[in-house]
């Protein structure tokens, strides 16, 4: 471990210098904050910066003072007599999970009158049976939902990885309980990789399972050791050219979305022209998706306007499958456009607008 202390009294000096010499680091000035100059060793350990300054000012130059250089490390405030510490920020994604076994090793130094907590981090604690619940979200494992959220009521954080549209409900959420890893839509390849890592940290005894919060197909998810969330989001448009078997129709959906690796349970909503909302076909496929069946006329379909335009005939502003899955998303990203799923029917896909909260 490796502390980068800093402080101007002669109690900070004190307190600062029975840190360092127990567990390991330096002193840091002012202008290292504020011209980013100071250099974080290579270290096997882990490190933090602590500042042996009131709580307040602490909070101000972690805000405003601290350079990108540092600015992934882990922040402890001491009092300069040492009888208080308390952590103000856990640092980056992968610091924040050793941010707590270096705050453990400075309580031992300053000793058991040290006051080390302002209230605990289970008064935020998230809760995510509750996010999944309003979402409509199909869990891969009801038990470890369970468990990480038994984790997140002691405030304990949770690492999360998402390739949609997330957010916090509550600001305190994002330093406290979630650590959120966001992937943009052409990332995708290394989302998964990331979903096989964490496969392979969940066979490591007493892993916390990581959460992943997507409408991707990931192959395996029921039985990995990680826990899914798949909202149900996605709109799906249909076109049906020429009379096609139902249960063909619906077999051939459901394989051509995993073709392009997303996950028919979140399928929330079929989109059809209104001549074909009562057809036998469109009827099978919402059911086979667990789906509600929506319909526009001609005139609204006419009318839309979704953001991509199609390759093979740029002169053409609309499709009638991509219009009502735009439509049926309020607006949202389309992410599959004509595509074929069986002779004679093809299908658009679009995500509902806005993001999911995480509360």
């Amino acid at each position: 471990m490796y502390l980068l202390c800093y402080g101007r009294s002669e109690n900070a000096k004190k307190t600062g210098q029975r840190l360092i010499d127990a567990i390991g680091g330096r002193w840091i000035d002012g202008d290292d904050f504020l011209s980013g100059a100071s250099v974080v060793p290579d270290m096997t350990g882990d490190a933090a910066i602590v500042m042996l300054i009131p709580l307040e000012a602490a909070v101000r130059i972690t805000q405003e003072m601290i350079p990108e250089s540092m600015r992934k490390l882990p922040v402890i405030c001491v009092s300069s007599e040492g009888l208080y510490a308390a952590v103000i920020r856990r640092g980056g994604s992968a610091e924040a999970s050793s941010c707590l076994d270096v705050f453990d090793e400075m309580k031992k130094v300053l000793g058991s009158k040290c006051f080390t907590e302002f209230g605990g981090g289970s008064d935020v604690g998230g809760n995510l049976a509750e996010v999944a619940a309003r979402c409509g979200m199909a869990v891969s494992d009801k038990h470890l939902l369970s468990v990480v959220d038994e984790r997140l009521k002691k405030g304990l954080p949770a690492r999360v990885f998402t390739d949609l549209k997330v957010s916090y409900g509550d600001p305190v959420l994002d330093p406290m309980v979630y650590d959120l890893r966001k992937y943009p839509q052409d990332m995708k390849e290394e989302f998964i990789k990331q979903y096989y890592r964490s496969r392979l940290d969940a066979q490591k005894e007493d892993h916390v399972p990581d959460v992943f919060i997507t409408c991707s197909k990931l192959e395996g998810i029921t039985d990995s050791g990680v826990l899914g969330l798949a909202p149900k989001i996605l709109s799906i448009g249909i076109e049906q050219r020429t009379r096609t078997d139902p249960e063909y129709a619906a077999k051939g959906i459901r394989e051509s979305l995993e073709k392009h690796m997303l996950e028919p349970v979140s399928v929330g909503t079929v989109a059809v022209p209104y001549t074909t909302r009562e057809n036998d076909m469109v009827k099978r496929v919402a059911e086979e998706l667990g789906a509600k069946i929506v319909s526009y006329d001609g005139n609204e379909l006419s009318a839309a306007r979704p953001p991509l335009t199609m390759t093979f005939a740029p002169e053409k502003i609309n499709d009638k499958a991509t219009a009502a899955c735009y439509l049926a998303s309020g607006g949202g990203d389309v992410i599959v456009r004509r595509s074929t799923a069986v002779s004679g029917l093809v299908f658009s896909v679009a995500v509902k607008k806005g993001a999911i909260l995480l509360s």
